[in-house]
């Protein structure tokens, strides 16, 4: 016999009362009174003989127990021992040794070590002639031990096995367990882990059992999600995206902390509070130099589990853009070369400087400026800006105009492009120099009067920019801070695609990696600071096995972190289903429930009948 709930037991100690009440009994007391006719009739029992008063004493009192203990042992779901071990030919442990796995309890013993000692429990009742093997699952499974009816070796390699620090994937492990469990029928497949598979199985060959050591109560608040890009038009500036929840079954809301830090600096930090299942995503926007280590951190009062609680990653390198300056040097404008000279110092841009006679370049640039001048042929796959285009050429449809026109104002498409970020059109006066068309994939963004004079999109994945007007004969923008800030503006915009592209990697836990190198240096959060391990490198795959960044002796980067929803969001114990057998034992808890309650029913008469037809008492 097995309970499924035994947690009902401790009703038992109810029993103590009647067993109380049977053992000290109130002894009879003498009185002298007149007549005894109306005693002897209205207590028949003295009548009867003591042996036949204790018969009845005792059968009410089993009766009384009976009454007590059928309830509990419903309660507690009692139901027959269904052990088949002497029928099996082959047991597969189906063992969950996840990152969720080595959640500790308020002893220290950990989801996996307690995985272990019940299996291990199980494994004494089952006879030497069963074969045993042992299937370990993260992201991928593992066969530990196969088939084997050696006990002491199949402990052995069940003791070696350690939690990874890696989400779990097991649809793999339940298929390859299923494999093994196929090749000896019978067979049963025990699963031990802290969430089961579901119900929607199979009630065929091979069953399963499933082993819940999940913690009864669990609060967990952690990282799920995250993301790192460069901020829109702004040199070593990047925003960060941080999505953190709270599980399921945690009981009450969470009030967590999400603190940024840069180089070991604290930045900034967020609180949130988390209602159970929620999901809430936070923005930064973080400023650092290349190399740099941003950290983000979740604190939380209690939080059993810490893998998912910490971020590291290094700032990227942080490239200049290239571009080249094309210009016919009778057409250089003093007021376009100070505005490039302006934003080179910034350390954001490089600049090469030619005339006609240099084209084609021979070498690779980012960006592209042709100011007075276009090629015959044009480039499709560089990001152009055209300033003052002299006629037509490639996508571009332009005239020259025989008298610039000024305009005193000028009217704004939209305001929220990037190209017109930080700039101010109010006080702003330009010269029209050249009338050009915008195709449906150029959108205007100034008008003077009615013409368009700056529009910007692209055209056959090319970005494009396109300048209408003479930044020398304008009145009123070479000298202001919005010419160089538009220079800025449209370089960044250009090359914003391009410059995503030198983000750290990030891999999922659990992910294989192509790498080359001898060795590679693994970087992790620890509580004095970062912790570096330098680990050599067997073979060209590297398996994202912890959290952190790594780097290895070639210069190949990456990072790794657990990021799991799934394993993020812990369960607890359900108690119905605590070692519970899908195929067969819900059918003999049901069928002795619906047995004890029968039996608690004719209790129940009996005891009226003894009480009120006869005068049990």
């Amino acid at each position: 016999m097995q309970f499924l709930s035994p947690q009902f037991l401790y009703l038992l100690v109810l029993s103590v009362i009647p067993i109380a009440l049977y053992l000290f009994r109130r002894k009879s007391r003498t009185f002298d009174v007149s007549t005894l006719v109306f005693f002897k009739t209205l207590a028949l029992e003295h009548q009867e003989s003591a042996w036949l008063r204790r018969l009845k004493r005792l059968l009410s009192f089993l009766l009384t127990l009976l009454m007590l203990i059928l309830p509990v042992f419903v309660l507690s779901r009692l139901l027959p021992n269904q052990d088949d071990s002497e029928n099996l030919s082959s047991i597969v442990i189906l063992l969950d040794r996840s990152a969720s796995m080595g959640i500790k309890d308020d002893s220290g013993e950990s989801r996996l070590d307690e995985a272990k000692k019940r299996i291990r429990a199980r494994l004494e009742r089952v006879p030497q002639k069963v074969g045993v093997s042992l299937v370990a699952y993260d992201a991928r499974p593992e066969v530990v031990q196969p088939r084997t009816f050696s006990r002491r070796e199949l402990v052995s390699r069940l003791d070696a096995l350690q939690v990874q620090a890696i989400a779990a994937r097991p649809e793999e492990g339940l298929e390859t367990a299923s494999l093994l469990a196929g090749l000896e029928r019978p067979s049963v497949i025990w699963h031990a882990s802290d969430r089961p598979f579901g119900e929607n199985l199979s009630d065929s060959e091979p069953s399963l059992e499933f082993l819940d050591v999940a913690l009864p109560e669990v609060s967990n608040p952690g990282i799920i999600g995250f993301q790192l890009r460069s901020a829109p038009l702004q040199h070593a500036v990047y925003e960060a995206y941080v999505q953190v929840a709270l599980n399921d079954e945690a009981k009450e809301e969470s009030t967590v902390r999400v603190e940024i830090s840069v180089g070991g600096v604290p930045n900034q930090y967020r609180d949130v509070d988390l209602a159970p299942g929620n999901r809430v995503g936070l923005s930064f926007r973080v400023k650092g130099v290349s190399r740099q280590i941003l950290k983000v951190e979740l604190q939380s009062e209690s939080d059993p589990f810490l893998l998912d609680n910490e971020i590291l990653v290094p700032l990227p390198e942080a490239r200049p853009v290239l571009a080249a300056w094309i210009r016919p040097d009778e057409m250089e404008d003093p007021f376009t070369r100070l505005a490039l000279s302006a934003i080179q110092e910034s350390g954001r841009f490089e600049l090469l400087k030619g005339s006609p006679e240099a084209w084609p370049l021979s070498e690779e640039v980012d960006a592209i400026i042709f100011d007075g001048w276009l090629p015959e042929e044009w480039p499709q796959t560089i990001p152009a800006i055209v300033i003052n285009p002299p006629a037509s050429s490639g996508p571009i449809l332009s005239k020259r105009l025989s008298s610039p026109i000024p305009f005193d104002e000028i009217r704004v498409g939209n305001a929220e492009h990037p190209l017109l970020y930080r700039i101010s059109t109010g006080r702003m006066a330009l010269t029209q120099t050249v009338l050009f068309e915008t195709a449906n994939t150029l959108e205007p963004l100034w008008f003077a009067g009615d013409e368009t004079i700056l529009a910007a999109g692209e055209v056959k994945g090319q970005r494009l920019i396109l300048m209408g007007f003479s930044p020398g004969l304008s009145e009123r923008l070479p000298l202001t801070a919005s010419f160089p800030l538009l220079i800025g503006n449209a370089l960044l915009w250009c090359v914003e695609e391009a410059s995503e592209r030198v983000m750290l990697p990030l891999y999922a836990s659990g992910d294989l990696v192509e790498v080359d190198g001898g060795s590679v240096n693994w970087f992790e959060a620890s509580s004095t600071g970062l912790r570096n391990r330098e680990l050599p490198l067997y073979s060209d795959v590297l398996m994202m096995d912890r959290p952190g960044y790594w780097e290895t002796d070639s210069g190949q980067t990456g990072a790794s972190y657990l990021l799991s929803p799934s394993e993020s969001n812990l369960p607890i114990k359900n108690p119905v289903t605590n070692e519970l057998t899908f195929a067969t034992n819900t059918k003999g808890a049901a069928s002795l429930k619906s047995w004890l309650l029968a039996i608690l029913l004719i209790i129940l008469l009996a005891e009226y009948w003894l009480l009120h037809r006869f005068a049990f008492y």
